[in-house]
C-alpha cells in the first residue's frame, strides 16, 4: 500500500504504516496529564541524570532542544556522554557498573538489547504515547526523532545528469568514482533490493530470498565503497571530494549547506527511520530518566528538535508545532517518496542479520 503525506498526518494511517494495523489495541494506553507530569518534575530538584547520544551536531541539537531545557525546568544537572552502542550498554550492565540513565538508540537496537535483559521497560504510566505510532513506542524504546537515510552528492562534482533514486548509488557507469555506505545492514539491504528492481512496496517483510538478492547486489559495488560508522563521516567525505555519491543521514547535510557547499539530495527511496529513548538496566537515576522521557515526548517538547537540526518529531501532535527552519530537509516534508522502516521486522530479526552482515564484510 502506498501512503501519502496526508495519510501520515492521521492517526489511523500512521499506526498502519508503523505496525501493519490501524489500531492502538492492546497497548494499554494511559494518557498522563500535564498536571501529573508537572508534579513529577517538581519533585526532581537537586537530582542529576546522564544522557548519552552520538556526539557532533546531533547531540548539540539534543542539548539545545531537550537536555538543557529539561535541566532548567526540573532543577537538575544533566551530564552527557557519547556512543551508546550495544556493546557499551551490555558491558555496563554485566559489570554492574551502570553510569548512564537515558540513551539515544536505534529502535531496532532497543528491541534486541531489551529482550536480552539490558534495558528497563519504559514506564507508560507516566510517559504519554497516545500521539505515537504503535510501532514507534515499544516496551524498551520510544521514538524521539524521525530521520532519513538519503543519497547526496556535490552539485559541482556531479553535473548534468543526477541520480533519480537512492538505488543509483549502484550505477557506476553514470556516476563513476567511490561512494560511501554505512557499515550497517538496516540501511543497505533495502537500497540493494531497490537497485535489484524491487519497488518500495515490495521491500518488507524481508525473506531469505530477498536477503540473498540484496547481498549479491552489494557484492557488485563493494570494491567501490568507503564504509562509514560515524554520522559525520559521509558529510566529510563529500566535503573533501573523497566520494562521488554518499549514503548519509539527512540531518548531517544542513551543516554542509550552511557552509555554502552545493549539495544535491535524492529522497526517492530514502528510508524513514526513528531514534528512540531507552534506559539501561539498573540505571542509577531511572526515575529521572523516565520523567525526562515523559517530558521530551510531549507534543510541545518533541517538536523542539526541528528548530535545531533537520530531523522531524515522532509524536504526531508535534508535527504542526515544528519549526519551519529546516523544512526543506525534514523527512516529513518528503514523506511520499520514502520507504518506511519496518521495525516490527527488524526488531526480532536484527541480531541475526547483523551477524550475517558482519560475516559478509569479512569476505
Amino acid at each position: 500500500m502506498a501512503y501519502t503525506r496526508r495519510d501520515f498526518l492521521t492517526t489511523s494511517a500512521l499506526s498502519a504504516l508503523a505496525a501493519g494495523t490501524g489500531s492502538f489495541a492492546g497497548l494499554g494506553l494511559n494518557r498522563a496529564t500535564a498536571a501529573d507530569l508537572d508534579t513529577l518534575i517538581s519533585g526532581l530538584s537537586g537530582r542529576s541524570m546522564t544522557a548519552v547520544s552520538w556526539g557532533g551536531s546531533f547531540q548539540d541539537a539534543q542539548r539545545n532542544a531537550w537536555f538543557t531545557p529539561f535541566a532548567e525546568e526540573a532543577g537538575i544537572t544533566v551530564n552527557e556522554d557519547t556512543d551508546p552502542s550495544n556493546a557499551r550498554i551490555i558491558a555496563m550492565v554485566r559489570s554492574r557498573n551502570v553510569q548512564w540513565d537515558v540513551c539515544d538508540v536505534g529502535l531496532e537496537q532497543a528491541h534486541a538489547v531489551g529482550e536480552d535483559g539490558y534495558l528497563e521497560e519504559l514506564d507508560y504510566d507516566i510517559i504519554d504515547r497516545t500521539g505515537f505510532p504503535e510501532g514507534f513506542a515499544t516496551k524498551y524504546g520510544i521514538g524521539n526523532i524521525t530521520w532519513s537515510t538519503v543519497l547526496a552528492w556535490r552539485e559541482d562534482v556531479v553535473t548534468g545528469e543526477t541520480p533519480d533514486t537512492v538505488a543509483d548509488i549502484w550505477d557506476v557507469e553514470r556516476f563513476p568514482g567511490m561512494r560511501t555506505l554505512r557499515d550497517y545492514p538496516l540501511d543497505n539491504i533495502p537500497w540493494a533490493l531497490m537497485a535489484a528492481g524491487l519497488s518500495k512496496d515490495e521491500i518488507y517483510p524481508l525473506t531469505e530470498e530477498k536477503l540473498q538478492i540484496a547481498f549479491a547486489k552489494l557484492d557488485e559495488i563493494r570494491d567501490r565503497v568507503l564504509w562509514w560508522t560515524a554520522g559525520a563521516q559521509p558529510a566529510q567525505f563529500l566535503a573533501t571530494n573523497e566520494v562521488t555519491l554518499a549514503q548519509v543521514w539527512n540531518g548531517r547535510l544542513g551543516t554542509l549547506i550552511d557552509e555554502g557547499l552545493p549539495i544535491g539530495i535524492q529522497w526517492n527511496g530514502a528510508q524513514m527511520q526513528v531514534d528512540a529513548w531507552a534506559v539501561p538496566k539498573n540505571a542509577p537515576n531511572k526515575d529521572v530518566a523516565m520523567a525526562f522521557i515523559a517530558w521530551a515526548s510531549t507534543a510541545e517538547n518533541n517538536a523542539r528538535i526541528a528548530a535545531e537540526i533537520a530531523y522531524g518529531p515522532v509524536n504526531m501532535e508535534s508535527i504542526p508545532l515544528a519549526s519551519d527552519r529546516f523544512a526543506a530537509l525534514l523527512p516529513t516534508t518528503h514523506f511520499d517518496q520514502h520507504l518506511i522502516c519496518d521495525y516490527n521486522y527488524w526488531g526480532p530479526n536484527f541480531a541475526s542479520i547483523l551477524e550475517r552482515w558482519q560475516e559478509w564484510r569479512l569476505l
